[in-house]
């Protein structure tokens, strides 16, 4: 019972051989279209499309879609791989940085992850992790937040802004605050490592993945290259603390 390996042509009528050109002519659309669609495309009646099926040797259309698939996906198998992230999405002094930025979050009074969109997401995880293991973590995503206010007579402080473009404008506006202040460090953890997010930041923590956009404004873009940092950083972070005796959990 396969259509791709189906080879008794003589039992096949010239309605039979209409369908089975057009499954073969639309190998990619089959096992989506419901059998009017079918009938339809193929210029047949739907009965037709479902003595074919029978002849085949299916007992019923979502039977031999189910088959129809696995068998293409045998024949064209993909080149899909689990390789969420690779030596090849980072600088090769990739772990040299975290080892210092990890430092200085070490050394950090407060630790304010501060992202806009889809990556205020990652920050607020990134910031529950850093606090789950016994970091002064907090996550800023509202542009408006009074950041300014809350950090004014507060002194070593460490802002780790992530941004895959580095040009989100209310970040930007915000991470412009704090340039000139000493009591503020600034980190960028963007997959673009010259811009402008990360020229105003200290240290820069970059990778590199293709972004994604549609309909201009929906970054469709992994953030697994980033949360990879963000989880490296906390790790090492909580391993330098450990180290100095300071006590975390």
């Amino acid at each position: 019972m396969a259509f791709f390996g189906f080879k008794d042509f003589d039992r096949l009528s010239e309605v039979d051989l209409n369908i089975y050109r057009f499954f073969t002519a639309n190998v990619d659309k089959v096992p989506y279209l419901r059998v009017r669609d079918i009938a339809r495309e193929a210029h047949v009646s739907n009965s037709s499309v479902m003595r074919f099926i029978h002849k085949l040797g299916y007992d019923s259309f979502p039977e031999f879609k189910v088959s129809f698939r696995a068998e293409q996906q045998q024949a064209h198998p993909t080149n899909h791989q689990i390789n969420f992230v690779t030596d090849q999405n980072f600088p090769t002094d990739i772990y040299e940085k975290i080892e210092l930025v990890a430092d200085r979050m070490q050394q950090a009074d407060q630790v304010i992850f501060c992202a806009m969109g889809s990556s205020g997401a990652l920050a607020e995880y990134a910031a529950r992790q850093a606090a789950a293991v016994g970091f002064n973590a907090i996550c800023v995503k509202d542009p408006f937040y009074p950041l300014v206010n809350q950090l004014k007579n507060t002194s070593d402080n460490l802002l780790i802004a992530l941004s895959v473009s580095g040009k989100t404008i209310e970040l930007l506006e915000l991470l412009n605050n704090f340039i000139n202040n000493e009591d503020v460090t600034l980190v960028a953890i963007t997959a673009e490592p010259s811009s402008q997010v990360a020229l105003m930041s200290r240290y820069v923590l970059g990778y590199s993945v293709p972004q994604q956009r549609i309909a201009k404004y929906y970054d469709l873009t992994t953030q697994v290259p980033a949360l990879y940092l963000t989880e490296q950083l906390i790790s090492t972070a909580r391993r330098l603390a450990v180290q100095a005796g300071d006590h975390l959990i």
